[in-house]
């Protein structure tokens, strides 16, 4: 029932009671593991009527199917490798069921993500503004989500019924798993809806109803404009349709509307602007969300979130430290130096820097504070180590990179070993060169036995066990990157559950983190794709990729250009959404220019790494001043320059010297 309507029917004790029910379930719901009723925030309140909650309690239980569908997927895998490995037996199928599996773990995590306010977003100028201006902002983003995930499952839904095709291999009728698609889409769209109704409560008893008008002619403007293209007889070439539409997605992105759902309105109003007839583009977008999803590769982003997360509760990382602490401790900055140690081991076994980041921090910076080091050396050192965990494999950012490009995740993984070590040394050398030559920002950490340094050794054989059966595996051919990532998922668990470290309740919470996590991605690699659609269609990657190569400059000229562009942009957004804009138009250029594509995948990585400490967004440092809140920011940026120049160093050295990447890579 509706606040007006409570209002109404003030005498109706019955409504009262209901209503009161109603906020005490969603209150208590707010304190299960699988909740997901809106925190309060700008424009945000409790849930206000019994539909909204009894959305919000529906919701609460995707992640448990999610979780049990992950776990499935996990278990299919490691019988299917073991059962091809050892007896010669794979599991005829198993891809058809494992690849539908994580459509529905997507899309069924979708609402969840937005209902968390999870969704990735650009917030580098949102946080400067007032409470004034920041809800329109929201309600506009709000409105363009909605309308964008409610075409995307109307289109969706419409083809179900007409959709005839099987997987390949069991013949299963794919039309369900679309109807699920537009269910999981149209989820996300009533959650965005209510998200709407909360902000503009909240505007309206502001009296901002003008400023409510004003975001719906903004919005109606936005989505005007392939006809006023039309309309108005200028004709454009698919590179001008192209550059336009993607200074529109910037402009969108940078008033904080959901990366995802942006790409996918931009892809849309795009084709519409380049296609005769409205009804040909929703065709084209239709199947989209569905058949992008249902590729192999997705599998491995959930599985090393997986791994990321057993690992952390196994208490690896903590042996891992420890085992630095006690070999590199009496090094000048021993204990820095054994924390960049560390993070390149948790690396290993991770894949995701913000994640190498806060276990990092939980583990080695008490034992820094306790030992009187600089804070600002403590907390540089810690931000600049996560950004090891993307680079060394496996790597999420080459996992995103071979999505985009289609290079092969396997030579990637390969490629990126010693790179991410020769970082690694890079950063000891850093940190020993600034204790030499100012011994107070790290005093000289205590000696410890041969006999402890012996013991500390074996906390390092399960992180080492499965980092070798993890890359090894997929650089002799057992196994794919995807299948690496569910192997190495389960034996973290298995490690996890052997040292007792897993009770129902914090298993729950780990499965809920993967969830959502991944929930939030996946709107990204759906507007990915149908980004990619109206790429294709205007052929803006070919005809740059054209016109860059017949210009008469060195290609080393065009390659500072680029690692300059993603400099900037790596100071105001982070590494995934960087790809997804750049790499469709930049990638077929390096390619015709000559570069190697396995090669530019690690100058990329590198280089985009280094966003994550630089400022305005710097998404490390904002990650461990959220650890620390009383730790100045400028003290962290301070302590993260020198590394900053360390990964400089680096990204030349890759470049001047090609083989420190590709000598390993066949």
């Amino acid at each position: 029932m509706a606040e007006t309507e409570l209002k109404a029917n003030e005498n109706n004790t019955d409504a009262k009671e209901d209503f009161q029910e109603c906020l005490e379930a969603a209150s208590e719901l707010c304190e299960e593991q699988y909740s997901v009723v809106p925190e309060k925030g700008i424009g945000e309140l409790p849930s206000l009527c019994k539909v909204e909650y009894i959305f919000n309690r529906f919701c609460s239980f995707m992640p448990a199917i999610a979780s049990v569908l992950l776990l499935c997927i996990a278990s299919f895998i490691t019988v299917d490798v073991v059962g091809r490995l050892f007896f010669n037996t794979p599991w005829r199928g198993i891809t058809d069921l494992e690849t539908l599996f994580m459509s529905v773990i997507g899309f069924t995590c979708l609402a969840v993500a937005i209902i968390q306010r999870q969704s990735i977003q650009i917030d580098l100028f949102y946080e400067m503004f007032n409470d004034g201006l920041k809800r329109p902002l929201y309600l506009m983003a709000c409105i363009i989500s909605c309308v964008i995930t409610a075409v995307l499952s109307k289109a969706a839904f419409d083809i179900s019924f007409e959709w005839s095709n099987d997987t390949s291999i069991l013949l299963i009728p794919e039309w369900p798993f679309i109807m699920i698609t537009s269910i999981g889409l149209a989820m996300a769209a009533i959650a965005f809806f209510f998200q709407i109704c909360h902000v503009g409560k909240a505007m309206i008893s502001q009296k901002e109803i003008w400023k409510i008008l004003l975001v719906i002619a903004i919005c109606a403007l936005i989505t005007a404009l392939p006809f006023i293209y039309k309309a108005s007889g200028i004709k454009l070439s698919g590179l001008a349709i192209g550059g336009v539409s993607f200074l529109i997605l910037m402009s969108l992105m940078l008033l904080r509307v959901p990366l995802g759902w942006a790409m996918c309105a931009i892809g849309i109003l795009g084709l519409l602007a380049i296609t005769r007839r409205a009804s040909s583009v929703f065709a084209s977008v239709a199947s989209v969300p569905f058949t992008s999803t249902t590729t192999f590769i997705m599998i491995a982003f959930p599985m090393f979130m997986l791994m990321g997360e057993m690992v952390s509760l196994a208490g690896l990382s903590d042996d891992l430290f420890r085992a630095a602490k006690m070999w590199l401790g009496r090094l000048p900055g021993g204990l820095a130096v054994a924390t960049v140690g560390g993070c390149a081991g948790f690396g290993a076994v991770c894949g995701d820097s913000m994640a190498t980041v806060i276990t990092m921090s939980a583990v080695a910076l008490p034992s820094m504070e306790e030992n009187k080091y600089d804070i600002s050396l403590s907390c540089g050192v810690l931000a600049a180590g996560g950004t090891l965990g993307i680079l060394i494999p496996p790597s999420m950012g080459f996992i995103f990179y071979s999505m985009v490009t289609e290079e092969s995740v396997g030579k990637l993984f390969i490629a990126g070993v010693f790179p991410g070590l020769l970082l690694m040394s890079i950063f000891m050398m850093i940190i020993i060169f600034r204790v030499v030559r100012n011994p107070s920002l790290a005093p000289r950490a205590p000696v410890y036995p041969l006999k402890d340094k012996l013991l500390s050794l074996a906390g390092l054989l399960p992180v080492f066990f499965l980092f070798l059966i993890v890359v090894i595996g997929i650089l002799q051919g057992w196994f794919t990157p995807a299948e690496g990532g569910a192997i190495g998922a389960l034996l973290a668990f298995l490690f996890a559950a052997v040292r007792r470290k897993i009770t129902v309740k914090i298993f729950k919470e780990t499965m809920l983190r993967c969830c959502i996590m991944f929930g939030k991605m996946f709107a990204m690699f759906v507007g990915l794709y149908v980004l990619g659609v109206l790429l294709s269609s205007s052929r803006m990657p070919t005809l740059l990729a054209k016109a860059v190569s017949q210009m008469d400059v060195n290609r080393y000229a065009v390659l500072a250009a680029v690692i300059v562009l993603y400099i900037i942009m790596g100071c105001l957004m982070n590494i995934m959404p960087m790809m997804t804009l750049t790499l469709p138009s930049i990638f077929p250029t390096i390619q015709a220019l000559g570069f190697d594509g396995i090669w530019f995948g690690v100058v990329c990585v590198i280089v985009m790494e280094m966003g994550m400490i630089t400022p305005p967004v710097g998404m490390n440092v904002f990650t461990l001043a959220s650890l620390r809140p009383e730790v100045n920011m400028a003290a962290i940026f301070k302590g993260v320059t020198p590394f900053f120049f360390g990964m400089l160093l680096c990204v030349l050295l890759v470049i001047i010297f090609p083989q420190i990447a590709l000598f390993l890579v066949p």
